[in-house]
């Protein structure tokens, strides 16, 4: 799998049950889902670009990788506090929900990450102390394609 468009994280939210993940029943012929923001959000939604992938982390744990179709924001009506999304393909999405892979381990070392906001990998605030001297984001795209099995 390549993974050289992998420059983004962000965390998501199950809107009921703790025991659902979001976004865990895709259909598989397609892939393709809303990815959605806080409404307040829009400037943060329209961050990543076309094709750039996106790391999605819950409750601790990594779910899915996500590939962006387009640059377009779209909107829910009626508006709600999360009505805005963009349009993503799943590349990779975890195959046991009951045990997804941790997201310290996926990254290599302790990770805290709060919020909804999509952030960029490389300006993480402790991303470059661990993977600065180990490839920086080249370094951790291929420790994920080892922490997730996905080398070919």
């Amino acid at each position: 799998m390549d993974l050289t468009e992998l420059k983004w994280t962000k965390n998501v939210n199950h809107k009921g049950d703790d025991k659902y993940w979001a976004y865990q029943n895709i259909d598989p012929n397609l892939n393709i889902f809303r990815l959605n923001w806080k409404t307040e959000y829009a400037e943060n939604a329209l961050k990543p670009q076309e094709s750039e992938l996106i790391l999605l982390r819950q409750r601790t744990k990594v779910t899915h990788i996500v590939k962006l179709l387009n640059n377009t924001l779209y909107k829910e009506l009626p508006p709600g506090e999360f009505s805005i999304y963009r349009l993503v393909e799943v590349v990779w999405i975890a195959d046991y929900w009951s045990v997804p892979p941790e997201q310290d381990i996926v990254f290599g070392y302790h990770v805290h990450l709060e919020g909804g906001k999509v952030m960029k990998l490389e300006t993480l605030p402790t991303f470059d102390e661990h993977w600065g001297s180990r490839g920086g984001l080249v370094g951790f795209q291929n420790h994920l394609l080892r922490a997730l099995k996905l080398e070919r």
